[in-house]
């Protein structure tokens, strides 16, 4: 019993500082959700009557408000910066604006503004904050290795990884701006990348037959082919980051032979 409670005591020594991040993100959350609540409940969406009750006719209306949109981009903006650790979490804002604006475009445009704005913000959160704010975030030894892909592979990787949505989007883009990556190469990477992983969520789900999907197998062979897709688009960047990487070090000889 000793020795349990010895290992739960280093246990939390050892990684209080993600225990205490996690327990302010999951705060954090609870907040923006209870301000949601409440602003519903101001706008009329649910009300209470003999329990929460929910107006769908004020709540479609609400959605469909310039206001509306507003109050979603800031929320997806907002919650997608302060879950930026979690792998997937702009994924799961996308697939919520796809549920609740069933028209692609109107999806896509809400998911494209909120992401747009987020990683400016993240970018010059680490282009201004620098690397005290990447470490604080993510801890010293993860935000040393990130930073190091970065520096070393971002050219081919980060446009990859943006346009990817189970990597962790937004501290990424708070790395790049840590490592003060060019604007040219930046935004055009946060525009196409960011750009092709949110259509893909809310144009390229409509075309697969889901309701085709009648057995646990159907859905095994679906995560299985998206999951090779991705693995050989990593195996071929890899190959043309190290023939990038050779045509550096061969251009950098030849301009050393040069000067000798």
């Amino acid at each position: 019993m000793e020795l349990i409670k010895k290992s739960v005591r280093d246990f939390f020594k050892k990684n209080k500082a993600v225990i205490f991040k996690f327990a302010l993100m999951l705060l954090t959350v609870v907040m923006i959700s209870t301000i949601t609540f409440l602003l519903l409940m101001a706008f009329g969406v649910v009300y209470f009557d003999e329990g929460i009750q929910f107006n769908t006719h004020v709540f479609e209306a609400f959605r469909d408000s310039w206001y509306g949109w507003i109050i979603f981009i800031l929320l997806h903006t907002v919650l997608s910066m302060l879950m930026c650790i979690m792998p997937g979490a702009s994924m799961a804002f996308i697939l919520l604006s796809k549920a609740l604006y069933p028209t692609p475009w109107e999806a896509f445009l809400l998911s494209f503004a909120s992401v747009m704005v987020s990683s400016s913000m993240m970018y010059i959160l680490g282009r201004f904050g620098g690397y005290k704010i990447c470490s604080n975030i993510l801890g010293e030894e993860d935000c040393d290795k990130s930073l190091t892909l970065l520096r070393n592979k971002g050219t081919v990787f980060f446009p990859l990884m943006m346009m990817f949505p189970i990597f962790p989007d937004d501290a990424l883009v708070m790395m790049a701006g840590t490592i003060r990556m060019s604007l040219k190469w930046f935004i055009p990477s946060i525009v196409i990348g960011r750009g092709i992983g949110i259509a893909t969520i809310t144009f390229g789900l409509s075309l697969i037959p889901f309701d085709k999907f009648t057995s646990v197998w159907h859905w095994i062979v679906f995560v299985a082919v998206c999951l090779v897709l991705v693995v050989l688009v990593f195996l071929l960047a890899n190959k043309l980051n190290k023939f990038m990487e050779r045509k550096r070090n061969e251009h950098a000889e030849a301009c050393r032979s040069e000067e000798k």
